[in-house]
């Protein structure tokens, strides 16, 4: 945890651990408990949708497939829309917006998201958290102030996953600066007194931050931010495993990660039963019960893993069959495991 953002939390007067009412760990709308994952198994009807609408990012993270994104064919704002409403009309409980590039630069952001929540679901937003902290790129992007739009995402009912890199990371200095004035707006606000908490951190497991991670981890419990450290997905430039190797942890120091952030997590009194390719996390509910939509349409089992089908040429409900078939083909029971697939079969993660 940076010293600034321990700076932030004491003026705030949230250095404190938060006591949790009850052990409620995970990010609203994120993760599910499982009575109602089993539901959804019995009713074989989906959870969760991840959707990576266009838009472009300030960013040129290491790791990032950004640059290796569709040219051609985006999805337009009503196609989009279209999508929401079949998503709310097959059961779905939320909708993930992760980009492509940064969600909080396009201007009808907020629309989409209050769209989601007026369908009955929870919009999550994962953001780079740049617009959050810039009182330029606030007004630029939606004419509002910054904490004016940090309230317009609590008063909609977003949860906020906030990225955690470094400015080398990321390759933009002063990027940390902003992402840690969006972080205090966001503690501010109150997003992370909701259980499970509204509020995130969203942590890319590279080889350079590898030492920090336990430390911000151990934070993110201390105030009930949502701590998901996502190994390497092969994806974009990472897709080359020689490459990813630059960056990458090795599986056998992932592990020994795993079992750290476990036990920091068992000090706090979160005690779980199921094994998750999120190192000290919970398993993923878009292997379990989810699915992928990128920004030309196309529905995968998940970001890294087998297309099924185009929004353009299928109802969500034709793609949503053909996506659950696949995952018990592929898959079979292990689907319900929560597994990362797609990083197993790499040898990213797994034994």
């Amino acid at each position: 945890m940076s010293e600034k953002a321990n700076r932030i939390c004491t003026a705030r007067g949230s250095k404190t651990a938060i006591q949790l009412p009850q052990t409620v760990f995970g990010y609203n709308g994120g993760t599910f408990p499982k009575d109602e994952i089993l539901e959804a198994r019995r009713k074989n009807t989906p959870l969760t949708m991840d959707c990576a609408l266009p838009g472009r990012c300030l960013n040129n993270c290491t790791y990032c497939g950004f640059l290796y994104v569709n040219k051609k064919g985006k999805l337009r704002q009503q196609e989009v829309l279209r999508v929401f409403e079949e998503f709310a009309a097959l059961g779905g409980k939320s909708i993930k917006i992760l980009g492509e590039g940064e969600p909080m630069l396009r201007k009808d952001i907020l629309f989409l998201l209050a769209t989601i929540r007026k369908l009955g679901m929870i919009p999550i937003l994962f953001t780079c958290g740049d617009t959050l902290g810039s009182e330029e790129l606030a007004q630029k992007a939606h004419r509002l102030s910054c904490d004016e739009i940090v309230q317009k995402l609590y008063d909609i009912g977003v949860t906020v996953m906030i990225k955690y890199e470094k400015d080398e990371v990321v390759q933009r200095k002063g990027y940390s600066i902003l992402r840690d004035r969006a972080l205090e707006r966001l503690l501010s606000c109150g997003f992370n007194k909701h259980f499970p908490s509204r509020l995130g951190f969203a942590i890319v497991l590279l080889k350079e931050t590898y030492d920090e991670v336990p430390s911000v981890f151990d934070f993110a419990l201390d105030h009930n931010i949502y701590p998901l450290v996502c190994p390497l997905m092969p994806l974009g430039k990472m897709k080359n495993p020689i490459a990813r190797a630059n960056y990458s942890p090795k599986p056998c120091e992932i592990q020994s990660l795993t079992q750290k952030l476990i036990e920091l997590r068992e000090r706090k009194g979160i005690r779980l039963s199921e094994p998750s390719d999120f190192p000290g996390g919970l398993p993923c509910d878009i292997s379990r019960t989810g699915m992928y939509m990128d920004d030309i349409g196309n529905v995968k089992v998940c970001e890294a893993d087998e297309t099924v089908g185009n929004v353009r040429d299928f109802s969500l409900a034709e793609l949503w069959r053909a996506c659950s078939e696949t995952k018990n083909k592929k898959y079979g029971e292990l689907r319900w495991a929560g597994l990362c697939f797609p990083k197993r079969n790499e040898g990213i993660v797994g034994s």
